[in-house]
């Protein structure tokens, strides 16, 4: 027995011990000969990364660029730029410029020769700067290794300085092992880049040491399980949204790319750059702008594409299928990089760039770690866009409280919107539902919390003729910490109903929740950019080309008003963060209030051509059933249990049954026509799909299937998100039928007590 033991710890040790130090002659990071005859062909050429690059260089020989600007990010900029250039012509005086550069990071703060940079450097904000002093310093070590001006004492110094900045991160850095942080990939370059660039001549600095913890434990632990299946980057998101994304992930690519030529087994790179591709493909809306998830300072509804997302994928160990196609994207998008040259000149290296095969791939997509579903009803601008989010705890910052939110999209025309302020901590500046707790602290009520494990959909897909239904459980974003949640529970149920031609649509919103006393309510909101208009229960806006309505179509309780923005920011002093509903642009929202202690509502979002036939809907209802009608853009119903049992009437259609009598996740439905309608019987087990049961009955009442079309995230490879089995717990009660990471507590605290000071867009 001992014997084994001992046999498997040997085992383990020997898999997870690091490859031998880097050692040998420079340059050992990415410049090979072909990467520079690459580029030296390039630098022929009339436009482009190496051309732009020896232009910044050039200009850095003047003093255009002494000053530092935001913690080096400008002479970090030049200095990538002088080695791109240096590498592309073999100028001397390009490494020279690139040697200023590399010595004002090293020693300057503010103005190049002003010495008060140093060991110190790295410290501001908690560390940020790491991810402009690291990396290119490192890369300017190996590449100009044995250049005029790169004495022996000037590496020693840079030796010595890494020493002190990497020491004080690993132990007091921000986030420097939490995988999915804008900090933590910065770091990680850094520490990899550093660690290649001077193995086997830094002894005296302990450079086998950082070896070991850089393949040992930032890439053989931390990085590895955020790759893995259920991991933190699972899906290709970026967890603190993509404000953040951008460097973050071209970060993680270059150093991974890096790593692995340096020995260093990394499985699940492959796959991340295929999901970080096919997240911006179907994160991209009919308009070209890409929902940010989370924190941003944007004043528009969704932003522009970024080019170093698409740079991480065509630089990186991606598949070359995904590289070809990442420059595709930027050459459509015509996305170049003023400030990243590097990662731009790396990406333009390569296979002829060719688009995304977007007719073959399925029209929906679902990120794992995050819970975000991306559908569209056709590939073109004429689209209608369906973004919806069920996330649980994520221990990262920039993440807002809102499971079972979602925007809608007609064409170019953003219609329902989420402007939630940066450093919101408030479910009500977005879409998704709120639920007041007793567990939470009053300052947190009514929002959801921070806290949630289980937070999940219950299902997610899209049919063959375009039906979208997703179901969001999230009882569980009321947890308290380790206390479980007091609010038995809060599903929401979104069925898009698209026209046969996809440019019109209905979204059906369903919210039912259990709190147990009439004081702890629901909260509804669904925001717009701009005003809304409100006639009786009908809200209603024009966007563009399209009418945007807003339909109650029942609820326990309340009446529906307008809210109009009371303040910009929700993280001022004195604004309780649980009922803040600020925007970070002009907005209003249709608001809905309802009292417990089984609060519910369904609503219709109609989003159609401003000339064309309204939206239309009605009611449903019968003994143990209830649904809602949609007469237009397609015939269909959309109908649930208020019992044990399911017999309804409604007319020929699309039927999307929610809550189906099921065995084993199988139901029978069965139809005979009675005058202008169907009589429709569900009973457990058989052949149909249960949760959801999606429909087609015919003129004669004839039942078919409307079968799943497969996800982009199972095409790729990758997993669609969790889905909760059902069980007791998710048999729902009915609706409306009266009125017919988590993150710890200390962490928390410094996200939002520090929110201002690192207010960062990279």
């Amino acid at each position: 027995m001992r014997l084994a033991a001992l046999f498997i710890l040997i085992v383990t040790t020997i898999a997870h011990a690091a490859p031998p130090e880097p050692s040998g002659p420079h340059p050992r990071m990415l410049l090979d000969k072909e990467l520079k005859a690459a580029w030296k062909n390039q630098a022929q050429e009339e436009r482009g990364p190496v051309v732009g690059a020896i232009a910044l260089c050039t200009s850095g020989q003047s003093s255009a660029h002494d000053r530092a600007l935001y913690q080096g990010a400008e002479w970090s900029r030049v200095l990538q730029a002088c080695l791109v250039a240096w590498a592309a012509t073999d100028d001397p005086q390009h490494a020279k410029t690139a040697i200023k550069f590399f010595s004002a990071l090293l020693d300057d703060k503010e103005r190049i020769g002003d010495a008060m940079g140093g060991d110190t450097a790295v410290q501001r904000d908690s560390g940020y700067v790491i991810r402009n002093i690291g990396p290119y310093t490192a890369l300017a070590y190996d590449w100009l290794h044995g250049a005029p001006g790169m004495t022996p004492a000037l590496r020693q110094h840079a030796r010595e300085r890494w020493a002190a900045w990497l020491r004080w991160y690993r132990d007091k850095g921000y986030r420097a092992r939490v995988p999915g942080s804008n900090y933590q990939a910065g770091f990680l370059a850094a520490a990899t880049m550093i660690a290649i660039a001077q193995g086997g001549e830094a002894a005296e600095q302990s450079g086998d040491k950082l070896w070991a913890f850089v393949a040992d434990e930032l890439w053989a632990k931390d990085m590895a399980a955020a790759f893995a299946t259920n991991g933190v980057l699972d899906g290709g998101d970026w967890p603190e949204g993509w404000q953040y994304g951008p460097l973050a992930v071209a970060h993680y690519s270059l150093a991974a790319r890096i790593a692995r030529r340096a020995g260093i087994k990394i499985d699940g790179v492959e796959a991340w750059l295929a999901s970080v591709l096919r997240r911006h493909v179907h994160g991209l809306s009919p308009g070209e702008r890409v929902y940010v998830g989370q924190d941003t300072e944007h004043e528009q509804a969704n932003i522009a594409p970024h080019v170093l997302t698409l740079n991480a994928v065509a630089l990186g160990d991606a598949s070359p299928d995904d590289r070809k196609w990442a420059r595709g994207e930027l050459a459509r998008l015509k996305l170049v990089d003023k400030d990243y040259f590097l990662y731009d000149a790396l990406a333009g290296v390569g296979d002829r760039a060719a688009r995304p095969p977007r007719a073959e791939w399925p029209t929906w997509y679902a990120t794992a770690a995050t819970g975000t579903v991306f559908a569209r009803t056709r590939w073109d601008e004429r689209g209608v866009w369906l973004v919806a989010e069920c996330p649980r705890g994520i221990e990262v910052d920039h993440r807002h409280p809102k499971a079972g939110n979602f925007v809608l999209s007609r064409g170019v025309d953003d219609v329902i919107v989420d402007p939630s302020p940066y450093g919101s901590a408030s479910t009500l500046t977005s879409n998704a539902p709120a639920v007041a707790s007793a567990l939470l602290p009053a300052d947190y009520t009514p929002s959801q919390g921070p806290w949630s494990k289980t937070v999940t959909w219950s299902w997610a897909t899209q049919t063959r003729s375009g039906v979208v239904a997703l179901r969001c459980d999230y009882a569980d974003a009321f947890r308290f910490k380790e206390k479980d949640s007091d609010v038995a529970m809060a599903i929401r149920d979104l069925v898009l109903l698209p026209d046969q031609g996809g440019t019109d649509a209905a979204l059906v919103v369903i919210d039912r929740a259990t709190t147990g006393v009439a004081e702890r309510g629901m909260n509804l909101r669904f925001r717009v950019a701009g005003g809304l208009a409100l006639e009786g229960e009908l809200g209603s806006k024009t966007v563009g080309a399209t009418k945007l309505t807003i339909t109650s179509i029942a609820k326990t309780s309340g009446r529906p008003v307008i809210g109009r923005t009371a303040h910009s920011k929700c993280y001022t002093k004195g604004i309780p963060k649980g009922t803040c509903d600020a925007a970070r642009f002009e907005a209003s929202d249709y608001r809905l209030d309802l009292t417990g202690p089984e609060p519910s509502a369904a609503h219709v979002i109609g989003v159609g051509d401003v000339a064309g036939k309204p939206i239309a809907s009605t009611p449903l209802s019968g003994k143990g059933w209830t649904g809602v009608r949609i007469t237009s853009p397609r015939e269909a119903v959309v109908v649930w249990p208020t019992g044990t049992t399911l017999s309804y009437q409604a007319p020929p259609g699309t039927h999307v049954i929610l809550d189906a009598p099921q065995a084993a996740g199988m139901a029978t439905v069965t139809a005979k026509r009675e005058g202008d309608t169907c009589s429709v019987s569900v009973t457990p087990g058989g052949t149909t799909p249960a949760r959801p049961a999606i429909l087609t009955l015919d003129a004669a009442c004839a039942v078919v299937v409307d079968p799943a079309s497969a996800s982009t995230a199972t095409a790729a490879g990758t997993k669609p998100p969790p889905i909760r089995s059902s069980g007791a717990r998710t048999q729902r009660s009915g609706c409306c039928g009266a009125q017919t990471t988590p993150s710890s507590p200390i962490a928390l605290a410094v996200i939002v007590m520090g929110i201002v000071v690192r207010r960062r867009r990279k």
